[in-house]
């Protein structure tokens, strides 16, 4: 496969699995640029202008803009307080390093060393080149570009150095030379403070000791120098002396102290002590203030931050300094149009636009009211607390000038003036884009079609081929489109199908429905479809119709940022009254007073104070009069509240002022506020003076005069005002203010309240006329009362009184309305202000009581509040219905709405009231939702206190309704978009937690619905229908993301996407909810309506069904843990007529649990839901549901499908309880067991066929006993069962299904239930085990009879109780025939194969069971309990079970098959078991195999083809018919013609002769063994032999074809038996076979004679004995047999005997005999028949291995041995004789004559009995067991002896001449000396094998204690049982000091005669020596 993919097909793992190597790939390119520079750095002077271009382009890549290549100060400069968050989100920026391609010149690889050498390099760069440039003045003419240059350019060129090299350090401080440089650096700009910093940082890493390495020395050396010149005696006294060492290294190395010599050395006298870093700036007669937007904000705060540092004396300026602002020049536009205008804000620097930029649209929903524009803690500090904490936030150890200072005092403000600005002048949607690890295109926001500096990945290039549209359609984007039109109209369906069912019910009651869901829907696809995804515009939501809500949801949701899912998942804080602190005495009083405040009216025609309006001709006014900076403060301020203002552009005093007419930003009125705090006294000095002018000035007529007195008049009521907001702030519950700021505050405010009125006074008296048509008394009078209002110990009836005749003045202005949205506490003044502030003192007393949270009586509460929220919701449901009932006609004008006037319907009902009640009520109506909320929460406390649930649920229905109610007004509908989508988002979240609230006490408290009245009903369920409708709009817009329609918003992070999700999910509960808490409603209105209401519980049922399938279908089931699932799992149990109950029954537990218990349904499907732990209770409720499913599979279907794995994961958790011996349990298990354990009595199976037979069981009254009663444990009992029975296996299998089924099976009887099914399965977990113990082997059924006879006994007790039970059954079902067939059949099959072999009636034997009588006679006697049942009997019972099994099941061939086996039985039975029964005919067993034969299935299955057919029946009627031809019982023709009735038999022609019936029936077996193509069929080969043999057994061609038959297919050359178990036999009949056939097979080898055979067949008996029944007799018959055939070989007679010949032979000489024809037998010509007969029967005496007893083998053995020593011992002495009178004669023989040895007698002599002197002791005789040895000594011939050593060639002997049975060897080695002490060496034969003939000694040497001839021969003796002695095969050591020195030294003679050569070892026999 190629490695590559076409760039056109985006993979599906795209953008999850791929991995983003951007960033690396910027690393790569840095890294060259920065090896490029540095090339051209190091080539020299000519290649600086290239080497600066390559440093320019490093430092404008990509790197340098990461988020961690920043520095902490830059960090914190940039982001400001947002650092820790995204020092927590990019964590791993910081720790991981960035791979990047490593060189192999050691080049830097990565990002922090490349930053660090960048910054370090390009520093000395350029001081590098500032020396060259020095150079060149010295020697030539200034070039072109360096003429342009002044004298301070060197100071500014290192500086610059400076900065770089600062910005190395921060990188790495680890740098002790870089440490010494830039304190050079530092020295020569004058500053040795940094000079001083970094010296003590270089020697900071040498623990107090100087001279480590030379940078230290020398760092040290400078040191000490600048101490001495800053006169720090003190530190110098301190430093420890450089050593005489380190002062010669500085002497020898003077050149290298000074790091960078070519720079300037300020003199000493410059180096003052603390002055080197002080203000040195000359005094200026005008200084110009660097304003750095062009900004009124930003002009303010520069002014504010000049007095802050003049006032701490950070400049030091002279007297009468005048300023002027410098603002920031106007940049050059080309000609834009409105969309492409920027502002100022895009045009600062990339530090101050990134900052800006990170300001989002998230603030619009940050939930602060708009009327808190600044910190009012921060404003109120003193100035100077202000200017220290600003100068202290950027201290560090290097200096800090006071440019740096007022650098980073602006660039903080810029960004705060620049994001407001930016809010205020754009509407457009923004997120904040943090810096991320992926810096792709899309995270930047940029246009892929611009140049960005680089080209496009491949990346990028594949996703833009994919994402280019083509002519042609991908068939895989066809068929997704297909799929997601089958979806959403899917989708579509199932909604309709919900909203039409919902809207029919609500009908029934007369509640109108919601819409129509297509019109949301098509809202949702108008605002959110696929078009507006690709990027065409989305229509605007007021210039459309529909719904307001639903488009409002949808924009939400397509711009879904993270501050929206904050807002929807944690609430506003204070200002959320659903919350469980929203009612206490703080907040609650807060939100009465929030709510009884005055807001500014939303006025779209309002403009804001943005940009630089005006500020050009204020700043050129200024440039014009230099003035002090105070009274260029004074000049900014007037400018913003005096009238005429230059922001206006009107001329004159008669225009509006800022203040008034324009909506200020918050910095700017922060820092308004911050200045009238500041300059107070001088301010209010000022404006006091020209107020005393103004009342000192006589002349009214001058030109301006009035117009000057009014903008006087008006700028000192602005400033009261504005005072008056800061007190009103600060004072509010919230503020956390001290007390002396508000007391200070306070002197302010009576101060300038007081010139406020003196102003206006004077403007009265003066212009009587203007002030009756100005304002500015109006302002006054209500500020007056709000200061009235502000203070504590005003009486609250004069603050009324005050408003009162404020509204009277409106009034009688004609309702005039003044806004001031510039301040908070009295944004509004008009009549309505006045009535709400009125209302607001009146209520005061109520509310404080409401909120008390120190009186606990909530009855008093519940009276007080109850009643007016109770009137206030009857009166919002009269205006509502009575503008359902009139017609849409909305007036405007007249005040009338649909037709009829709220007012008067509302002063209707409160006329009714009391007047207290009235008051409120008014409140209320006017009151903020809010408001109102914190009320109800307040009720529902105190319901909540007195524990009256009702109450409870219907508050918070009654929240609902106000919630839905507000959303659906005008007051909602008439706000800005932005601030509408906030609130929707705020309220679904209260929303929310109501809906859990009142779902969860509706739920669980049965009683909570009582006091919901019809009139309650209908309104909730109105308003649930209400907000179903909005919640779709959402459930269409998931719909489109489910479908891949269109994409979800992008989140910037983890966090956010998290956020996001938990924000849908949300969604998604509030669907559920609504729909669950809409159907318990109905529920309710369906039980309190009247009779003849039409909705019943199918309806209800119905409901649930199609809100199930629609919610499931989007798996939103698993939300709200699940509420809805379990509401519908209670109600199917509720509600009767459930139709379609097992399917829907079948998805809430698919849903609730994961178990699928309705398999193969197509109408379940998976809703995603996670499944729960299944607990007992939760199983035993869904039992009778999984039962039923259960039932209707068959059991194989069963074990296959998923609801078996549903059932086992229920009994999991139900489980069997453990049944102890106090248990009531006990009696009914003990009952069982005495019960199976009893004997088989005749009587009990006759009974059990008349139904007669029960358990007297226990009837026990629990849980698990309704669980059995269900059948339960029968099922499991079954399914292991029939698992077992279903595996295949090919050898033994585990019982531990069995033993599961039997364990379930009994624990149901055990529960006392006799059912028959449970019995009958029962016995057959029985005939299971039999059947398992029986199959693979017949050890059971050799050893452990009794135990299968334990099984047989209980199979057939259960077997009994079942036909009882089944025929106690009065009318059973149609089902049940079937089962009980088999039953009977089962029955029969277990009685007749028990009597059968291998079993043999050991079941029905009663041996074991005595029983104790009592005889009047005879006394106490034990005997037999009763008669056992008979064979024939046993025969008879089968028959009639398998009769019975016919009549319901007809059909079966197994039956007829079993019958008819039973029936031959019962007739071919001899007298001894009929035992005066009735022999029955051969008729009926033959038209019982006839009916087998007709109901065996004629075509063979097509699902297996490969099964053979089944041939038992055709078999046994040939064998049956063939027996009866053979006896004569019928003729010949009368059998061909019942053998026609096989179809197998029909193919071969009909004999009429007897003697031809031999040749058919053989030639029938041929046809059905050819049919049996596996041979699995081994009796037709047996049956075939029978016949060959039968007719005549004593024809050696009948013995030889039967042995062919048999040899063809059972028997193989190997003897290897192949006889296996067929499909239909019964169990352990094979084994039965098997021993049957070699019995048969080891006749005919022995009348053959096949002795080979024999043994090899004798082999596979012995070694498989699990493969033979009664292997221990077939042995025993194996081996008589072959010892009888093998002593018939033998030539000596039957009455040879061996104690005969071995009786009077004495054990010496029966040893030397032994030896002698152990000898001769080992020779390579000795041939003897009788030897290998021997040897037969050795190894059929090994091969029996004492399975049978051996003493017959071993009389064979000896016999067999004693005549061999009869006939050849004899002749092999004669010889000996001879060769002994030969050997004399020779000359070693005399040489050794005088030898001891010589006096020994020949062996020859001593096997003679006449030579053998007498002996004193008792003749030892000869042993059986010795016999035995010998014998097998005799056959065991010793294989050709492998040496390496040279045999020294001796002459020949005899080849019959014996030789003894020790050997001597003599080992001479002659290249060794022998030492002294050493002891012999070994024999090399010493670890022979013992069954050699060098292993076994002769019995004669082991009493002689001869001394040997040869000290250094070693004899090696072995005992009797061939091992070697002891203390006769150690080494003997020999003395070589003793007296044989002359016998060594004849050996050694000897030994250099005959010796080797070369070292070589020499083996001498004794006849050599």
């Amino acid at each position: 496969m190629p490695a590559f993919i076409a760039l056109n097909i985006e993979p599906e793992s795209d953008s999850e699995d791929e991995i983003d190597d951007s960033k690396e790939i910027q690393i790569e390119e840095a890294l060259k640029l920065y090896q490029n520079a540095l090339k051209l750095d190091s080539q020299g002077p000519q290649f600086y202008e290239e080497a600066e271009e390559a440093y320019d382009a490093l430092f404008r890549s990509e790197i340098f803009t990461y988020f961690e290549s920043l520095s902490d100060d830059q960090r914190a400069e940039i982001y400001g307080e947002d650092i820790n968050a995204l020092s927590s989100s990019s964590e791993d920026l910081f720790v991981e390093p960035v791979a990047a391609a490593l060189n192999a010149d050691g080049s830097p690889s990565t990002l922090p060393q490349i930053l660090y050498l960048a910054y370090k390099n390009r520093g000395l760069f350029i001081l590098k080149r500032l020396k060259h440039q020095q150079l060149n003045r010295e020697s030539h003419e200034l070039s072109r570009t360096d003429t342009t240059e002044s004298s301070g350019s060197s100071t500014k060129t290192i500086a610059s150095s400076l900065r770089l090299l600062v910005e190395a350090l921060h990188r790495d401080d680890t740098d002790v030379e870089l440490w010494r440089q830039v304190s050079r650096v530092a020295e020569s700009l004058g500053s040795t403070r940094i000079a001083r910093f970094c010296l003590e940082a270089a020697l900071e890493g040498n623990d107090g000791s100087v001279g480590v390495w030379p940078e230290h020395v020398f760092a040290t050396e400078r040191f000490e120098r600048l101490l001495r010149l800053l006169n720090d005696d003190i530190s110098e006294s301190l430093m420890q002396p450089l050593t005489r060492k380190e002062q010669r290294f500085i002497q020898s190395h003077k050149a290298y102290l000074d790091p960078l010599p070519y720079l300037p050395t300020p003199s000493p006298e410059t180096l003052s002590t603390f002055g080197g870093d002080q203000d040195s700036s000359d005094p200026m007669e005008r200084v110009e203030i660097e304003v750095p937007l062009r900004t009124w904000a930003s002009c303010g705060k520069a002014i504010l931050l000049q007095l802050q540092k003049e006032a701490q004396g950070v400049v030091s300026l002279a007297p009468g300094t005048s300023y002027a602002l410098a603002l920031p020049p106007i940049p050059d536009t080309v000609e834009q149009g409105p969309s492409d205008r920027k502002t100022t804000a895009d045009l600062i620097s990339t530090t101050a636009s990134r900052t800006s930029s990170s300001k989002s649209r998230s603030d619009e929903y940050s939930g602060t009211d708009q009327t808190k524009p600044y910190d009012v803690d921060s404003m109120l500090q003193s100035p100077a607390e202000i200017g220290v904490v600003e100068v202290q936030g950027n201290t560090n150890g290097l200096d800090q000038n006071p440019s740096s200072l007022e650098q980073n005092v602006i660039n903080a403000d810029v960004k705060q003036d620049l994001a407001q600005e930016a809010d205020a002048g754009s509407q457009e949607t923004r997120t904040m884009v943090l810096p991320t690890r992926k810096r792709s295109i899309e995270a930047a926001e940029l246009d892929e079609g611009e140049d960005t500096g680089r080209s496009k990945s491949k990346r990028i290039k594949a996703r833009t081929a994919v994402e280019d549209p083509g002519p042609r359609k991908d068939p895989q984007a066809k068929q997704l489109e297909l799929w997601q039109q089958g979806e959403l109209r899917y989708f579509d369906h199932i909604d309709e199908q919900a909203f039409e069912h919902t809207s029919n019910m609500l009908s029934i009651f007369g509640i109108a429905a919601a819409d129509s869901v297509r019109e949301s829907k098509a809202d949702v696809l108008l605002f959110a479809g696929p078009q507006v995804e690709k990027g065409a515009k989305a229509p605007d939501v007021s210039s459309t119709d529909g719904d307001t809500l639903s488009r409002d949801l949808i924009t939400s949701l397509n711009t879904w940022n993270t501050h929206m899912s904050d807002v929807l998942l944690h609430g506003t804080g204070i200002d959320d009254p659903i919350s469980g602190t929203g009612a206490t005495e703080s907040s609650g009083l807060l939100v009465f007073l929030e709510q009884s405040a005055i807001r500014p009216r939303d006025d779209p025609s309002r403009a804001m104070l943005t940009g630089d309006r005006g500020l050009d001709a204020f700043a050129n006014h200024l440039r014009q009069d230099w003035m002090p900076l105070d009274r260029l403060a004074l000049a900014w301020m007037k400018a913003l509240l005096g009238n005429g203002s230059f922001i206006q552009g009107t001329p004159g005093h008669n225009a509006l002022s800022a203040y008034d007419a324009l909506l200020w930003p918050d910095s700017l009125k922060e820092t308004v506020v911050q200045l009238l705090v500041r300059e107070d006294e001088f301010y209010f000095e000022t404006f006091s003076s020209e107020v005393e002018s103004l009342a000192e000035s006589k002349s009214t007529t001058e030109d301006g005069s009035e117009g000057r007195a009014r903008s006087l008049t008006n700028t000192v009521q602005n400033v009261f005002e504005l005072h008056l907001d800061v007190y009103g702030r600060i004072t509010n519950p919230s503020s956390e203010v001290d007390f002396q700021t508000r007391a200070a505050q306070r002197d302010r405010l009576e101060r300038w309240a007081s010139l406020a009125r003196q102003a206006l006074n004077c403007y009265e008296e003066r212009y009587r006329d203007a002030i009756a048509e100005d304002a500015l008394s109006i302002r006054f009078l209500w500020a007056y009362a709000a200061l009235a209002d502000l203070c504590e110990n005003c009486p609250r009836d004069l603050i009324i009184l005050y408003f009162q005749d404020l509204k009277c003045e409106l009034e009688g202005r004609g309702n005039p309305v003044i806004d001031l949205h510039n301040n908070a506490v009295m944004p509004e003044i008009s009549v309505d202000a006045a009535e709400k502030q009125i209302s607001r003192l009146t209520t005061m007393d109520f509310f404080v009581g409401v909120f008390d949270s120190k009186k606990d009586d909530p009855v008093a509460l519940i009276e007080s509040l109850e009643p007016i929220l109770e009137k206030s919701v009857q009166q919002s449901r009269t205006c509502t219905a009575i503008a359902k009932s009139q017609p849409a006609n909305d007036n405007p004008d007249t005040g009338m709405t649909n037709g009829f006037d709220a007012n008067e319907t509302n002063g209707e009902m409160a006329d009714s009231t009391e007047p207290r009640l009235k008051q409120m009520l008014q409140f209320l109506e006017k009151a903020s939702l809010p408001m109102q909320l914190i009320l109800w929460r307040r009720l529902i406390d105190a319901y909540s206190v007195i524990q009256y649930p009702p109450r409870i649920l219907l508050c918070y229905l009654n929240c609902i309704g106000l919630i839905v109610g507000y959303l659906r007004s005008p007051q909602y509908k008439e706000q800005s978009a932005v601030k509408r989508q906030k609130e929707l988002l705020r309220w679904l979240r209260s929303i929310d937690d109501l809906l859990r609230w009142t779902i969860g006490l509706a739920l669980t408290d049965a009683t909570s619905l009582e006091c919901m009245d019809e009139a309650n009903l209908c309104e909730a369920l109105s308003n649930l229908a209400a907000l179903q409708y909005i919640l779709h709009s959402y459930v269409a817009w998931d719909d489109l993301i489910r479908t891949v329609l269109r994409e979800p918003p992008k989140q910037p992070n983890n966090s956010a996407s998290t956020a996001y999700n938990n924000a849908m999910d949300k969604f998604k509960d509030m669907v559920i909810k609504t729909w669950t808490l809409q159907y318990v409603l109905l529920r309710e209105f369906a039980t309190q309506s009247s009779a003849n209401t039409r909705i019943m519980n199918p309806d209800l049922v119905l409901y649930l069904k199609l809100t199930h399938k629609a919610l499931g279908a989007r798996n939103y089931c698993k939300l709200s843990n699940k509420i809805l699932v379990r509401l519908i799992k209670h109600e199917l149990s509720r509600i009767d007529s459930f139709f379609d109950s097992e399917v829907e029954a079948a998805q809430v537990i698919l849903d609730l649990y994961g178990l699928k218990i309705c398999p193969g349904s197509k109408e379940v499907d998976d809703h995603g839901c996670p499944a729960e732990n299944l607990d007992r209770q939760d199983a035993i409720d869904i039992m009778d549901r999984v039962l039923i499913q259960a039932n209707r599979l068959n059991t194989k279907d069963l074990l296959k499908s998923e609801l078996k794995t549903a059932i086992e994961k229920m009994q999991q958790v139900i489980r069997i309880p453990r049944i102890t011996s106090t248990s009531p349990l006990r009696c009914n298990q003990d009952l069982i067991n005495h019960f199976l354990s009893s004997p088989i009595n005749p009587l009990d199976l006759r009974r059990s066929l008349q139904g007669v037979g029960q358990l007297p069981f226990r009837r026990i009254n629990s849980e698990t006993h309704q669980i059995a009663q269900k059948g339960w444990f029968f099922l499991h009992g079954y399914m292991a069962l029939c698992k077992f029975r279903s595996q295949k296996w090919t050898s033994g299998a585990p019982t531990t299904d069995l033993d599961i089924a039997m364990m379930f099976l009994r624990h149901e009887l055990d529960q006392g239930f006799d059912r028959w099914e449970t019995w009958y399965r029962l016995a057959q977990v029985y005939d299971a085990k039999i059947e398992e113990s029986t199959t693979w082997n017949s050890e059971q059924l050799n050893s452990g009879t009794e135990e299968l006879a334990i099984l047989q006994r209980n199979a057939i007790h259960c077997y009994s109780m079942a036909v009882a039970a089944a025929e106690r059954c009065e009318e059973p079902a149609i089902d049940m025939f079937q089962k009980v067939a088999d039953l009977y059949s089962d029955f029969g099959t277990r009685v007749y194969g028990s009597s059968r072999e291998p079993f043999s009636m050991d079941a029905f034997g009663v041996e074991k069971f005595t029983k104790h009588f009592n005889h009047p006679r005879h006394g106490t006697y034990q005997g037999q309990p009763f008669k056992p049942i008979t064979l024939y009997t046993a025969w008879k019972y089968a028959c009639t079970l398998f009769r019975r099994s016919l009549r319901h099941k007809s059909d079966s061939w197994v039956t007829w098959y079993m019958l008819g086996k039973s029936l031959w039985k019962m007739h071919n039975c001899d007298e001894s078991v009929l035992s005066g029964h009735r022999l029955e005919g051969y008729q009926p067993a033959i038209e019982a195999f006839i009916m087998a034969i007709k109901h065996i299935p004629n075509h063979r299955d097509n699902r297996h083809p490969e099964k053979d057919p089944i041939l038992e029946p055709h078999y046994k009627l040939v064998s049956t018919v063939h027996k009866l031809v053979s006896s004569g019982r019928i003729e010949v023709e009368a059998g061909c013609k019942v053998l026609e009735s096989s179809p197998y038999a029909r193919r071969i022609p009909t004999v009429q002769d007897l003697d031809d019936w031999e040749s058919y029936i053989l030639q029938v077996l041929k046809v059905l063994r050819s049919a049996d193509k596996a041979n699995w069929h081994h009796r037709m080969v047996l049956r075939a032999a029978h016949i060959i043999y039968d007719d005549s057994p004593n024809d050696p061609m009948s013995i030889l074809g039967a042995k062919i038959e048999l040899t063809q297919q059972i028997f193989t050359k190997t003897m290897t038996i192949q006889v296996w178990k067929p499909e239909h036999e019964r169990t352990g009949r094979h084994f039965v076979y098997t021993a049957r056939y070699v019995r048969f097979f080891l006749k005919l080898l022995s009348e053959l004679k096949d002795r080979s055979s024999i043994e090899t067949l004798g082999r596979q008996i012995r070694k498989k004995p699990g493969k033979f029944f009664k292997h221990g007799i077939l042995w025993h018959d194996f081996c008589t047999t072959h010892l009888e055939m093998l002593r018939d070989q033998c030539i000596f007679p039957r009455e040879f005997s061996s104690d005969s010949i071995f009786k009077n032979i004495s054990h010496d000489v029966f040893v030397s005999n032994a030896d002698r024809l152990e000898t001769w037998a080992h020779l390579p010509s000795t041939e003897s028949p009788m030897i290998d007969i021997l040897k037969e029967a050795i190894e059929l005496k090994k091969t029996n291995s004492n399975l049978m007893k051996p003493a017959v083998i071993e009389d064979l053995i000896a016999d067999m041995y004693a005549h061999l020593h009869d006939t050849i011992v004899p002749g092999l002495i004669a010889r000996s004789n001879e060769e002994e009178s030969r050997g004399r004669m020779r000359v070693d023989h005399l040489m050794n004559i005088e030898h001891p040895a010589a006096n020994t007698p020949s062996p020859d002599r001593a096997g003679k009995a006449e030579d053998v002197a007498p002996a004193r002791q008792r003749i030892r005789g000869v042993g059986r067991r010795e016999i035995q040895k010998r014998a097998e000594a005799l056959t065991n011939k010793p294989s050709a002896p492998q040496t390496v050593a040279k045999i020294v060639k001796t002459p020949p002997l005899e080849m019959d001449h014996p030789t003894p049975r020790s050997v001597i060897q003599v080992v001479i080695k002659q290249n060794e000396p022998i030492k002294d002490n050493s002891s012999v060496p070994g024999s090399v034969h010493d670890s022979a094998d013992d069954e050699s003939e060098l292993s076994e000694a002769d019995e004669a040497f082991e009493t002689a204690e001869t001394r040997p001839i040869f000290p250094n021969l070693e004899v090696k003796e072995t005992t009797e049982d061939g091992d070697d002695e002891q203390e006769q095969t150690e080494n003997e050591e020999i003395d070589l000091n003793s007296d044989t020195v002359e016998e060594d030294d004849q050996v050694e003679e000897s030994e250099e005669q005959d010796g080797t050569v070369d070292g070589e070892e020499t083996y001498h026999t004794p006849m050599e020596m």
